[in-house]
């Protein structure tokens, strides 16, 4: 999604990097970026291998295992990429046990435990489906789907499995949500929320996968995040019965970007989602955040910093390196006190609702939330007549 910068710049970037994420992150996201034959960790911590992963560009390498492998070492069992030199440069720095050719092999093997899929959006549901199929646990990249009927089938398969699901929005488990919630969870009063997003986004061209409409557009790929995190916030009072959506283009040629949409609801919420790229910040992208409920004023400074205003008391956390919740979501497999899946069908729900819209140009919507999700439970009844439960037997 970057332009070359030359030597020099992507010198600069490094330090950049280095000063919000840290030396290791840093490093880490360079080596992604370039992944030199003859590199290699010194050290593995080795653990019985249980992890494989589906899906080994950029993110996988430079978040997905670079967070497993700082918290539990190299459990790494099998890797499996369509571009095969990305699956084996992966496999080689990590240290994984083997690279399969196939996602079969990879989904066959006995010891796999913990699938974690990060391949492009289109196929998320399909790999997560085949995962809980053989009952395993599998946390899948965002967005979990990028159609109703992959949404339908992967929340079948959900429904069915005696295996787990975790969705990679982070957004919830960074540490300036976390500590809003707390603060919120206090308040006994059931009101209104102010939410303003302003996101500056990366730049990328009109050809990039990201906007193919059968991988989800923008809306899927970027404007999903903050989707979900209004839902996420909305969890921790009540959901509106409806959500009236407005969206502005400022292109109607290129619809998923610099666009702004804004939610009403019967509950008196008023939220407001900006999303430009006409220039790129040059440390990739930015959020600031403005949320009020009740007597509560927060602001959060790009995950590195939050402020509370709450009456007369005022309170700065500054996080370093800077924390959008990447670790926390990664390590949900392992963790407990993980977000309820509810939360991810309503906001993917609410996601593709949008992306219609958008794909559509249309201006202005009410989703009825209720109505909405007992349509998608008629759906996942129907769909119980195609898909008849799994026959897979269960894991020990």
């Amino acid at each position: 999604m970057n332009k070359p910068l030359g030597p020099s710049g992507e010198f600069k970037k490094l330090l950049r990097f280095a000063g919000i994420y840290g030396w290791s992150r840093a490093i880490n996201k360079a080596i992604a970026r370039t992944r030199p034959p003859w590199l290699r960790p010194l050290v593995f911590i080795r653990r019985k291998p249980a992890i494989s992963v589906i899906g080994c560009g950029q993110f996988a390498f430079s978040c997905v295992c670079y967070y497993l492998k700082k918290q539990i070492g190299t459990a790494f069992l099998s890797a499996f990429d369509t571009d095969g030199q990305q699956a084996r440069s992966l496999s080689r720095y990590y240290g994984f046990r083997e690279v399969t050719t196939t996602p079969d092999a990879l989904l066959n093997n006995p010891d796999l435990a913990v699938l974690y899929v990060v391949s492009n959006h289109a196929s998320h549901t399909a790999y997560a489906v085949e995962g809980l199929t053989r009952n395993k646990i599998v946390y899948v990249e965002k967005p979990v789907s990028v159609t109703r009927q992959q949404l339908v089938r992967l929340c079948q398969a959900v429904r069915q499995s005696s295996g787990q699901v975790f969705a990679g929005y982070n957004r919830p488990y960074s540490k300036a949500i976390q500590l809003l919630r707390k603060r919120v969870d206090s308040s006994s009063e059931a009101a209104g929320f102010s939410i303003s997003y302003v996101i500056n986004g990366h730049q990328i061209p009109s050809e990039h996968w990201y906007r193919n409409a059968e991988e989800g557009t923008r809306i899927c790929g970027n404007l999903g995040h903050w989707i979900d995190l209004t839902i996420h916030l909305f969890f921790w009072r009540s959901i509106p019965d409806w959500i009236d959506i407005q969206i502005a283009y400022a292109n109607p040629n290129e619809p998923d970007d610099d666009l702004t949409v804004t939610f009403t609801t019967d509950r008196y919420d008023i939220v407001s989602i900006l999303l430009t790229s006409r220039s790129e910040p040059f440390e990739g992208i930015s959020e600031f955040i403005n949320i009020q409920y009740n007597d509560i004023i927060a602001h959060i400074d790009d995950f590195r910093r939050l402020t509370i205003w709450q009456g007369a008391v005022k309170k700065v956390w500054r996080f370093w390196p800077k924390d959008v919740g990447h670790q926390r979501a990664v390590m949900q497999p392992f963790l407990e006190n993980n977000r309820n899946w509810l939360e991810v069908e309503l906001s993917t729900l609410l996601m593709l609702f949008i992306r219609d819209m958008v794909l559509k140009r249309q201006t202005g919507l009410r989703f009825n939330t209720h109505q909405e999700l007992a349509g998608f439970e008629a759906d996942l009844q129907s769909a119980s007549l195609l898909y008849p439960p799994f026959t897979h037997e269960k894991n020990s």
